[in-house]
């Protein structure tokens, strides 16, 4: 915001009075108008994960039985040995032991083919269209959860909240907290650091230059006034709280550490954004023999490490069921190798969202590898602001009409990457198979399971403990087309929560189910 629109707006807070620059004291900003509290998102914390320089989709999840994908990657393909496999069809890289781990436990949701229509393949401009939620032809100078912010804090900047709209772990602003009256992010690399630079700061009692520039230079001292009053309480609250889990040594594991760690200590901050780098791959991506190692896996392995000390660092603290971690990146990769063993920017990707809330599985088709845009690239099935609507009204609990707001007046259909999202037509989205929730659940002596295949198939529904381990084979053959249902006997059954799954010839889906 510049000076002009900062004294009109003054001006209406006022009621007209004039009132100089040089006469608002610090406390001014740490006025909180009521509303202006984290109420607004029902209790819920966005964090954001950026995967900057554009993940390669097909090397993260990997369509294993798809002869395209091994002829179009006859030296990068990871090796259908070496695949995680998350059904007969797909399976993570190998770097992602973790996020297999989320996965089996029902804590992520796996969204395939994500992107938007007439894809930029610029790193600069294809960030800028993620960060602000734009179109491939609009441009926009404000990020989407800038104007997330700007809905629950609409006094900003001149009335400010008591603790920071959002924090930014690292040192350059980004443009997805910046609104046309001034960016919501506080940015910093730890809170000690933090609290060191602007010890003994003043927005308005330093000195200023004896020239003409002395009045803008304190108009620029009143908005750094923000700043200076959250770096003590960012430090009260990081003293305050206490990471429960040792995490990796990566500097995506610190920030997240960092934010977990002021959850703990009870910061009101709804918005958190954490960035790792190194994603343009376009050389050396694996490792002579295509095991899955080498310099992507190990990215990988580096997301999929932080995040999982995260999430359990959250459920120890008894945050879990209020936090949400959504992963993005600002392309894919081309569907082809390069001829450097790597891969060149492309379209669509997957991207994964974490937490206890989500309701687990893959949403979306598998990419198809033969019918490809114009450019030779994937065809993305999801828009990506579906998935910032889909997080808006799922888990921060904002109303229609804002998100279309946010949207910048558009609309996007949500999909049920959440349980609280019950009406997706994607919900059933297979037609040849489809596998209920248990009734009743939570049970005690029994509980009934019911599936149906509208063709005749292969099956195999299998009931397995929260390790993965495989407890008991309730069907396994060729089966006819039809409902059919199993009655269990679970009365010598050990409460907690367990998983069951079907796995048919034309996919796999699993349910969690609670023994009493």
């Amino acid at each position: 915001m510049n000076r002009k629109q900062f004294l009109q707006q003054l001006g209406l807070i006022t009621a007209g009075t004039s009132v100089g620059l040089g006469s608002i004291p610090m406390t001014a900003f740490a006025h909180n108008p009521v509303g202006l509290t984290i109420e607004g998102t029902n209790g819920k914390i966005l964090v954001m994960v950026q995967l900057a320089g554009g993940n390669d989709g097909l090397n993260t999840v990997i369509p294993y039985q798809n002869d395209t994908y091994y002829t179009k990657r006859p030296d990068i393909g990871i090796k259908a040995d070496q695949v995680l496999r998350l059904n007969s069809q797909i399976g993570l890289n190998p770097g992602l032991t973790a996020f297999k781990e989320l996965y089996d436990n029902g804590k992520m949701t796996v969204v395939q083919n994500v992107g938007y229509d007439k894809p930029n393949r610029s790193h600069f401009r294809a960030t800028d269209i993620w960060l602000s939620g734009s179109d491939a032809a609009e441009v926009l100078d404000e990020g989407w959860a800038g104007r997330y912010l700007a809905k629950l804090y609409p006094s900003f900047p001149l009335q400010t909240p008591p603790e920071p709209a959002a924090i930014q772990l690292g040192s350059v602003e980004s443009m997805i907290l910046k609104t046309n009256v001034g960016s919501f992010g506080t940015v910093f690399e730890s809170p000690d650091n933090f609290a060191t630079l602007v010890k003994g700061s003043s927005a308005d009692t330093d000195p200023l230059p004896d020239t003409f520039a002395g009045e803008e230079v304190k108009y620029m001292r009143q908005v750094a006034a923000q700043s200076i009053q959250y770096s003590d309480i960012i430090k009260k609250k990081a003293d305050a709280g206490k990471n429960q889990v040792t995490y990796p040594t990566s500097n995506l594991a610190n920030q997240l550490k960092i934010v977990a760690n002021l959850i703990s200590g009870g910061l009101q901050t709804p918005v958190y954004l954490t960035t790792i780098g190194g994603f343009d791959t376009h050389a050396n991506q694996v490792q002579s023999g295509s095991t899955g190692t080498g310099y992507h896996a190990n990215l990988l392995k580096t997301v999929a490490d932080a995040i999982a000390a995260f999430q359990k660092d959250l459920d120890k603290q008894g945050n879990a069921n209020k936090v949400t971690v959504m992963t993005f990146s600002e392309f894919g990769r081309r569907v082809n190798q390069n001829g450097t063993l790597g891969t060149d920017h492309g379209t669509c990707a997957p991207l994964f969202v974490v937490g206890n809330s989500v309701r687990g599985g893959v949403l979306g088709k598998n990419p198809n590898l033969n019918a490809l845009d114009n450019n030779g690239d994937l065809i993305y099935q999801f828009d990506y602001r579906q998935i910032y609507a889909s997080v808006l009204q799922d888990h921060l609990g904002v109303d229609n009409q804002a998100i279309k707001n946010i949207m910048v007046n558009k609309d996007f259909s949500t999909i049920p990457i959440f349980r609280a999202n019950t009406n997706s037509p994607l919900l059933n989205d297979n037609p040849d198979f489809s596998l209920e929730q248990n009734y009743p659940n939570p049970f005690v002596n029994s509980t009934r399971i019911e599936y149906m295949l509208n063709k005749a198939m292969n099956a195999r529904l299998a009931v397995y403990d929260m390790t993965g381990r495989e407890i008991m084979v309730l069907r396994d053959g060729l089966h006819p087309a039809g409902n059919h249902f199993v009655n269990l006997n679970t009365s010598d059954w050990v409460p907690g929560l367990y998983l069951y799954s079907l796995k048919t010839d034309l996919g796999q889906k699993t349910l969690r189910m609670v023994r009493g």
